[in-house]
């Protein structure tokens, strides 16, 4: 099997003109249109839907997402909705539930905890996934700061 291929921005060592180029083209090829992951889907609670268009809105300027990524963007939100959901039940029943007076069973850990655990981890895949972490913005940043220094360049020269 071969290596995962890595996005320009993370491509270490020098490359040449040509090979540059062709790397750009090839990225060009895949980016895909924003018609459907500008609309949150319907199947996602009120609240995941809320914290959908937030982030489709704070992501519009980075030009990262596509309709190929809706998917992953609508798992997220709906990662994050089910964590709060638990964060909720354990604010209410607290991380552990007492098993009743007369019986000699232990205390359990309440399920909603591991829901919890589970949502963080989904919401940490599918977040960077998506772009949502600051690792993932700073190699975006890192990818989009030569094309910004080359327009600079090029509207006032070598300064």
């Amino acid at each position: 099997m071969g290596r995962t291929r890595l996005p320009l921005s993370e491509q270490k060592g020098d490359l040449t003109k040509e090979r540059r180029a062709r790397l750009e083209a090839e990225q060009d090829l895949v980016r895909t249109p924003k018609k459907y992951i500008l609309k949150a889907p319907m199947w996602l609670s009120k609240r995941a839907r809320k914290e959908y268009r937030r982030l489709i809105e704070s992501m519009t300027d980075m030009d990262m997402l596509g309709d190929l990524d809706a998917n992953n963007l609508a798992a997220y939100c709906n990662a994050w909705d089910k964590y709060l959901l638990a964060e909720e039940e354990i604010k209410e029943k607290g991380l552990l539930i007492e098993a009743p007076k007369n019986s000699k069973a232990p205390s359990q850990v309440n399920p909603a905890v591991y829901v919890q655990s589970k949502s963080a981890k989904e919401m940490r895949e599918f977040g960077r996934q998506c772009g949502l972490s600051i690792d993932s913005r700073l190699k975006f940043a890192a990818a989009k700061l030569p094309e910004i220094e080359a327009g600079i360049e090029e509207e006032f020269g070598d300064i």
